[in-house]
């Protein structure tokens, strides 16, 4: 009888507990990650609604009276059609959004080059360099009041591997190493990656962390992340007007010293000349890159009394690529030869008027890498011609052109269509080598088209330039394997090289690899390395700490210190208010 009443009491236990007992989620699958964010998004909404976040204006005062918002108007030849730098992006795009509305993980100390923590307040790695944790800042906000998480930093590498996402060069380079993203905790996050690569660290300085609450939906230049964006960096975007003008202010929200210049307008020059007008009209505090046909000539006494010149060497060069497959140039005998038939100096003067410098290999110096004793082939056309006759390549018929076995000594050189600088260094090097007996026939092609030949490897040679960071992995330039090897550069020593600079995690191994690769590739001329550009900047002379970078100023770190004493009361530059319309 006990026994019976015992399993009565328990049937009607259950049978009670059976509404209360938490059941609802038996039946139904956990919530997937993605909800369960979506579901503390919510909860934040609630709270940010409750918080008085600083206005935003219409549109923009003269900075007088009470109103002392020092501006800096700075001059673009263009502006981009969306603000995401995670996507591909003009040069003035990526130059207005990262650093100034979006941040990285990590940046660049801008005097001393080393790597410093940005969202991520410290960090650390495994012995082998293949997993690597970060710790994140504290207290870091978006510029909409949400508070910055783990969550976001997850979203955005898992961004890396998502399909049919154009994303932007800088970050194409990324997502070929991770292999898994970890949370740890609240404020922490480790990334694994499928081989040790010290390059990686270096990357995510140009990797814009996301917000997931703003881009959940998907990242596409039209998302409405990318037309208002939302970051974490020292400014947030205030008005945009089109393609005339974009105007940038001082992110209140900003965890890091608030900057001197309040408010950073961009506008449009279309013309490098209205520039020049903007600047003798004192309507223009910065014009961050003077072109070739304006130099020196534009750069007067009075421009340089008002402006500083800052000038800048980055990590670009161009090249002309041999495809070493072809018969003609298989021989290094050839290409060395070919290589003492280029007046670098002449490039430099005639197509850059003087904005150039000499390039004797891929590293660039001012990072530490590369040999700082390495000399070009010299300009030496009699010692070209010489070496030319000594793997017989003569004029048998007497056309002016040498050949061999009855084929001409005639190169097709490749240039995009749009590479007006390239077509003009062509033309100077078109000259010299008839002198010494090549046909060179320059063929501007369609960049499209010119992808498409490089890939089959149906070209003689090809002008090409490289647009890199300041440490660069080449292993897609130079290794068997790199995609960009148009040139069938195939060397097993070139090959260890590479792998080694990207396993070691010593700088000082990296300088002794980048220093034997540079050698190789000054013996093995699978490329002549031509010239770097060099940058000139006009910066107003009431603004200091005008450091320029690879991605252009950061105007953040601009210190405002007026030379008269009129503009130090009332803290506004010395030029007129920005309402004036660009000079027609």
């Amino acid at each position: 009888m006990s026994l019976r009443i015992l399993f009565t009491f328990l049937m009607a236990a259950l049978a009670v507990a059976g509404p209360f007992s938490g059941c609802k989620g038996c039946m139904e699958p956990p919530p997937t990650p993605h909800k369960a964010a979506m579901e503390r998004i919510t909860v934040e909404e609630d709270l940010i609604q409750k918080m008085t976040l600083p206005p935003r204006k219409g549109t923009i005062p003269t900075p007088t009276g009470e109103d002392s918002t020092v501006e800096l108007v700075v001059a673009l030849p263009s502006l981009p059609n969306h603000l995401n730098p995670f996507l591909e992006i003009d040069e003035w795009g990526y130059h207005i959004a990262m650093h100034h509305i979006y941040e990285g993980l990590l940046d660049r100390d801008l005097k001393t080059g080393k790597l410093v923590g940005a969202l991520a307040e410290s960090w650390s790695s495994d012995e082998k360099g293949s997993a690597y944790r970060f710790r994140l800042r504290p207290g870091v906000r978006w510029q909409d009041g949400r508070p910055f998480t783990v969550e976001d930093v997850v979203f955005t590498f898992n961004m890396l591997t998502m399909p049919k996402i154009d994303r932007g060069p800088f970050i194409s380079d990324i997502d070929h190493a991770i292999t898994r993203v970890d949370k740890f905790g609240p404020d922490e996050v480790r990334v694994v990656l499928s081989s040790p690569n010290i390059y990686f660290l270096d990357h995510l300085v140009e990797l814009p962390i996301l917000p997931a609450h703003v881009f959940f939906k998907g990242v596409s230049p039209k998302s409405r992340g990318s037309l208002s964006p939302v970051g974490t960096g020292p400014y947030r975007l205030l008005q945009w007007e089109g393609s005339d003008q974009l105007v940038l202010e001082k992110n209140e929200y900003y965890w890091g010293p608030t900057p001197d210049v309040g408010r950073v307008i961009f506008r449009r020059f279309p013309d490098s000349a209205r520039s020049f007008v903007g600047i003798r009209r004192k309507q223009v505090h910065v014009l961050p890159r003077v072109t070739p046909a304006h130099y020196p000539d534009q750069i007067t006494d009075t421009v340089s009394r008002d402006y500083e010149l800052v000038r800048f060497v980055p990590p670009q060069f161009s090249y002309l690529l041999w495809n070493v497959a072809n018969p003609m140039l298989a021989d290094f005998r050839i290409r060395r030869a070919l290589s003492m038939l280029i007046d670098r100096d002449r490039v430099i003067e005639k197509v850059f008027r003087g904005l150039a410098t000499p390039c004797t290999g891929p590293f660039w110096q001012p990072g530490g890498l590369g040999d700082t004793k390495l000399e070009n082939w010299p300009y030496d056309p009699a010692a070209g011609r010489d070496l030319l006759t000594q793997v017989d390549w003569v004029d048998h018929d007497g056309d002016g052109i040498r050949d061999k076995g009855g084929t001409p000594l005639r190169l097709v050189v490749l240039v995009p269509v749009a590479a007006r600088q390239g077509t003009e260094m062509l033309q100077i090097m078109k000259s010299e080598f008839q002198k010494a007996g090549v046909d060179l026939v320059i063929v501007p092609t369609d960049w499209k088209l010119m992808g498409t030949h490089l890939r089959k490897r149906q070209f003689s040679a090809a002008l090409l330039s490289w647009s890199g960071r300041p440490y660069e992995d080449f292993s897609p330039l130079f290794h068997s394997t790199g995609r960009y090897n148009y040139g069938v550069v195939y060397n097993t020593m070139i090959d260890q090289l590479l792998v080694s600079m990207r396993r070691t995690t010593r700088l000082e191994s990296r300088f002794d690899f980048s220093v034997k690769l540079e050698d190789m590739l000054h013996a093995y001329l699978p490329m002549t390395f031509l010239v770097r550009p060099v940058w000139i900047g006009l910066v107003h002379r009431d603004f200091t700490n005008a450091i320029p970078t690879p991605h252009g100023f950061r105007y953040s770190q601009f210190k405002y210190a007026p030379r008269h004493p009129k503009d130090a009361e009332s803290k506004k530059p010395a030029s007129p208010s920005m309402n004036p319309a660009p000079p027609k």
